[in-house]
């Protein structure tokens, strides 16, 4: 077998000729291979921001129900209050009928945590991954709440039933009770509200979209039993 010797450079205009060659080629695989990454990332951004689209309509769709569900708790609190007012002054509560409970919602916008776990955050320009993060971590902090508001809700549902005595002790916390359960709802309206804003900056979603999903939520029809009167007509 011929082993054939590399040629000499005959010159330094050839050996220039070579290291272009080489360098170019070098650079070449490294320019494509940072093309084919660029698209991975890109990929990856834009089904993530697609996730993302999912879960703010839904929070958007969340606080259109929010809007008409706070409107009858309003009214049973307020019904509430005067039931409270009618025992302290006789000792006795009025028969109540089982008391409308608020559902949770989810609020929480799970998928940025899958996409911060999936170290796509880093791909995702930063003034984006600001606002992002501060919607989800608001969504955190309403779907905490919410189930606060509700716990206080189900602790008032002791009050439904027959008339009976009520103590000083009882009446006190009910109305500690309700007192936080108030609270708890003007928070989430007020969490919600201040959301809304960083949402629709966040520029996923264009201002259609927004005023369609929260139409469709104020469409909702959270049932007679939330807005029903609670004191019983039963003697």
């Amino acid at each position: 077998m011929d082993i054939h010797k590399p040629k000499p450079w005959h010159g330094l205009r050839e050996f220039l000729k070579e290291y272009a060659i080489i360098v170019v080629g070098v650079l070449t695989a490294l320019l494509a291979e940072q093309v084919v990454e660029a698209l991975h990332h890109h990929a990856l951004v834009r089904a993530a921001e697609e996730s993302l689209r999912d879960n703010f309509l839904r929070f958007v769709a969340f606080k259109g129900q929010l809007d008409v569900e706070n409107a009858c708790m309003a009214k049973r609190a307020a019904e509430l209050r005067g039931l409270l007012d009618q025992a302290a002054r006789t000792g006795h509560l009025p028969a109540i009928e089982p008391i409308p409970q608020p559902m949770p919602h989810p609020w929480q916008i799970d998928t940025w945590d899958a996409i911060v776990a999936s170290q796509t955050a880093p791909y995702i320009p930063a003034d984006r991954v600001i606002l992002y993060s501060r919607v989800a971590m608001s969504a955190v902090d309403v779907y905490a709440d919410a189930n606060a508001e509700a716990a206080e809700w189900g602790a008032l549902q002791a009050l439904a039933g027959a008339s009976r005595p009520f103590g000083d002790a009882e009446q006190a916390n009910a109305r500690a009770a309700l007192a936080r359960a108030m609270s708890k709802a003007e928070l989430v309206a007020t969490i919600t509200g201040n959301t809304m804003p960083r949402l629709a900056a966040a520029g996923l979603l264009s201002a259609d979209e927004i005023k369609r999903a929260l139409n469709a939520g104020h469409r909702h029809n959270p049932g007679p039993a939330m807005c029903r009167p609670i004191q019983s007509q039963r003697s």
